[in-house]
């Protein structure tokens, strides 16, 4: 489907709920645009070395082609929805942003959703209602000239398939073709995380999985995490969190 310089192909419509922490590592494949509202809960999306923070209420917007992970905090729930789509504009880009806009539009939004929810009938209706939302959106939208790294693409898809395995940032390096230096600097840099940094965020999103929804002991799941010391896990946790794991236990 196209509407002037647009196509949008594979709408589709996701919800996240969570309670108290969440760390979203992104998805290294595949990645669609999203315009997301914020139901419930805070966060912050880390993309480029920039940060984007959200509140509930927000409508973002996440496009595609840009690596983008995102900390979120509830009170105690985190409730977001999204529309995704591969949308391709030829003559600009745009980077992750919040769209100031009333709550009709809001209203719309949680509409093609839910349209996307029912059968291929309605997904029609939804096309043609999110047309008529970019139409509404893109015009108050700020354009960008950001370009994604491939290298950097390749360390973050290694990591994030990775992260459970013996790897070192050597190995790292080797499969990205860089040197070490460069690797480092290329991750401070666009994600404002060193490699080992950015692992232990997603060991810890793995411990948070294991802490909400198991009975394993703290001891057990810092071995399934792939931490060798209790103590140094719990450390990186509360680094992460700013909390310990026992405290995030009770609340959860």
């Amino acid at each position: 489907m196209q509407s002037g310089k647009i196509c949008v192909s594979e709408l589709s419509t996701s919800k996240h709920i969570f309670n108290n922490y969440h760390f979203c590592r992104g998805n290294s494949n595949q990645r669609k645009t999203r315009v997301g509202v914020i139901i419930k809960g805070s966060g912050t999306y880390i993309y480029l070395n920039k940060k984007l923070n959200v509140n509930e209420g927000d409508i973002v917007f996440i496009p595609e082609n840009i690596y983008c992970y995102s900390e979120w905090h509830g009170n105690p729930e985190i409730e977001v929805i999204y529309v995704s789509c591969f949308m391709h504009y030829k003559q600009w880009r745009y980077e992750p942003q919040i769209i100031y806009c009333d709550k009709e539009i809001k209203n719309d939004l949680i509409k093609i959703a839910n349209l996307l929810s029912i059968d291929y009938i309605k997904e029609l209706e939804a096309y043609s209602l999110f047309y008529k939302l970019l139409q509404k959106l893109l015009p108050q939208m700020v354009r960008s000239n950001i370009s994604y790294d491939k290298t950097l693409q390749t360390a973050i898809e290694f990591i994030t398939d990775n992260w459970n395995n013996d790897f070192s940032v050597v190995d790292l390096a080797k499969k990205c073709c860089v040197s070490e230096s460069t690797l480092y600097h290329l991750l401070q840099k666009e994600l404002g995380q060193t490699p080992v940094n950015f692992l232990n965020s997603i060991k810890i999103n793995m411990a948070i999985k294991y802490l909400e929804g198991s009975n394993y002991s703290i001891s057990t799941i810092s071995r399934l995490v792939g931490f060798n010391s209790e103590n140094h896990f719990r450390k990186v946790f509360r680094s992460v969190t700013d909390t310990t794991p026992s405290k995030f236990k009770k609340k959860s």
